[in-house]
């Protein structure tokens, strides 16, 4: 069996290619044990002595997109988009590759919308449970919908360690207004933004929708930026005026709830 221990971390097909080969040769002279041909008829299933080696490459692929992605994440979050290359990316990252972000992601658009995947993935479960709860309700109250909406993404602010970097890096995400980055937030967000605003209307029917739609705008923004910025509470004109965590949130839901239901004078 040939080894792969040369090979580099991010040319798996290459070693699985050149390890396949090798073997396939080599099997020619075995006696009663015929050349296994690169290229198999549907359904083959290679065997288990050739099989072990791929699963655990591909496992150590994944592990390396993985460390790729939160490098990213923490290098997009300090120095903004415009301020990290893929190159860069890969060298803070520790892979032997110059070119691991590109090699698994393509390209910086691509990297982009793997961290947001990332960041989504983990929010993801908390979202679901608060709207298919407000979905079943006959009757939510505006409160339950902010708190739905508000609350996966507030949390980043105390778990996991890397949720403060995805605060900062979506607000650095939110304010490029590149076509590219526009149509990857509109297509990765827009579900769920349909689904909040359809829940803003059931509970605030005598709002019209366009006011609605612009009002919610205006609190994505104040969400985005006001988590990632969090911190400067505590260094204000008036001083430290951050409270704890648990009165924090609840101002937060006060002033969204407040801007939402707002119903100017006749």
């Amino acid at each position: 069996m040939v080894s792969t221990e040369a090979c580099g971390e991010d040319e798996d097909m290459a070693c699985s290619y050149t390890a396949a080969s090798v073997e396939r040769e080599s099997n020619q002279d075995r006696p009663g044990r015929p050349g296994t041909d690169l290229v198999q008829p549907l359904g083959y299933t290679a065997p288990i002595f050739f099989r072990a080696p791929i699963m655990a490459r591909a496992t150590h692929g994944e592990a390396t997109r993985q460390n790729i992605i939160l490098t990213a994440l923490e290098l997009y979050a300090e120095h903004g988009l415009d301020g990290v290359s893929l190159r860069t990316i890969s060298a803070e990252s520790g892979t032997r590759n110059s070119a691991a972000a590109h090699y698994h992601f393509g390209s910086r658009l691509g990297v982009l919308e793997a961290v947001v995947t990332f960041i989504t993935d983990f929010t993801r479960p908390q979202f679901e449970s608060g709207f298919q709860s407000l979905e079943a309700d006959p009757a939510p109250s505006l409160r339950d919908v902010v708190k739905a909406m508000t609350t996966p993404y507030l949390s980043l602010t105390l778990s996991p360690d890397w949720g403060p970097a995805a605060l900062r890096f979506m607000a650095h995400l939110h304010a490029d207004n590149t076509p590219d980055v526009v149509q990857l937030m509109n297509a990765h967000f827009r579900p769920d933004v349909e689904r909040i605003e359809t829940q803003l209307h059931r509970v605030l029917p005598h709002i019209p929708r366009d006011v609605l739609r612009v009002r919610l705008a205006f609190t994505f923004v104040s969400l985005i930026h006001g988590a990632a910025e969090i911190d400067m509470l505590s260094n204000t004109p008036f001083g430290d005026i951050r409270p704890d965590d648990r009165t924090l949130f609840t101002y937060f839901v006060d002033f969204v709830e407040g801007g939402l239901a707002f119903s100017p004078p006749a």
